[in-house]
């Protein structure tokens, strides 16, 4: 008796693997969306994530939220040592972002002080 080992095709429950496999990354994607309107599109606040790999995401862009100030500041500090004086705005050229990758928020500046912060709450202790 020979037993030839070669087969063609899936089997029924690889084929059910799969398809539970891409069931999940589905369900991680739009657990992530959320489930906002198209036409409408809201605003984000940090604490509003449901999802494990959302509040991941918020995590990450706080974290992008603070690094953009501690930049800026270093920006205005050189600015400030090189000129003796604040600089009179944000200069988009530095080649930072200017506004809170969470909110879309501009960073408020205020030339007299050389001070720099973010409005998004939950983003005032940055």
């Amino acid at each position: 008796m020979v037993c030839n080992s070669r087969r063609r095709g899936f089997a029924l429950i690889e084929i059910l693997v799969v398809v539970i496999i891409i069931g999940l990354l589905v369900g991680a994607y739009f657990g992530l969306r959320g489930r906002s309107s198209a036409t409408q599109p809201q605003e984000r606040f940090p604490g509003e994530a449901q999802t494990i790999p959302g509040k991941a995401i918020q995590k990450g862009e706080s974290v992008e939220c603070m690094t953009n100030l501690q930049q800026l500041r270093s920006c205005i500090e050189m600015y400030r040592i090189e000129n003796d004086a604040n600089p009179p705005q944000l200069d988009p050229s530095w080649g930072i972002a200017l506004q809170c990758p969470v909110s879309g928020y501009l960073y408020q500046y205020d030339p007299q002080t050389g001070q720099v912060k973010c409005t998004t709450p939950g983003h005032q202790k940055y």
